[in-house]
């Protein structure tokens, strides 16, 4: 039949129970205590992910453009007597050509302005809080402390 584990901390750390020590042994016996320590430390992560993008808004502009045009003016005026005329159906008939504006549309693509995507690193401050354990040494038993 094997014995139940010993409580003793020294059988924990070496494995000897107290009986095994004789006294007068040269050698000390010692342990060592642990303790947990925090450390706290930063790494990067991608949080989400943009894109530029451009998109067509259309909007419609109304533009008063002023327009020209000519017009034909019928104009008489009495001869004074003694002018000579020409014949009546002799004469060749006259042409003139009018003219007008008319409104020209185009349209053309022109840069305007400038967008950048720019990153800033902002900095704050988070608060850790972590609960650490550490080991304590103590002496069990009837050994008188020294």
């Amino acid at each position: 039949m094997t014995e139940p584990p010993s409580h003793d901390p020294l059988s924990i750390h070496h494995g000897a129970s107290a009986g095994d020590l004789a006294a007068g042994d040269e050698d000390p016996v010692e342990t060592i205590r642990h303790e947990e320590r925090l450390h706290v430390g930063t790494e990067s992560v991608a949080t989400e992910r943009v894109r530029l993008q451009k998109y067509i808004v259309s909007e419609e502009r109304t533009i008063t453009v002023s327009v020209r045009r000519e017009e034909v003016r019928v104009l008489r005026e009495p001869l004074p007597p003694g002018t000579s005329a020409p014949q009546a159906g002799t004469q060749r008939p006259v042409d003139l050509t009018l003219h007008e504006e008319q409104v020209v549309t185009s349209v053309r693509v022109v840069p305007v302005e400038r967008v950048r995507l720019a990153v800033t690193r902002v900095q704050s401050h988070e608060v850790v809080a972590a609960v650490l354990r550490s080991e304590r040494i103590g002496i069990e038993g009837d050994a008188p402390a020294q």
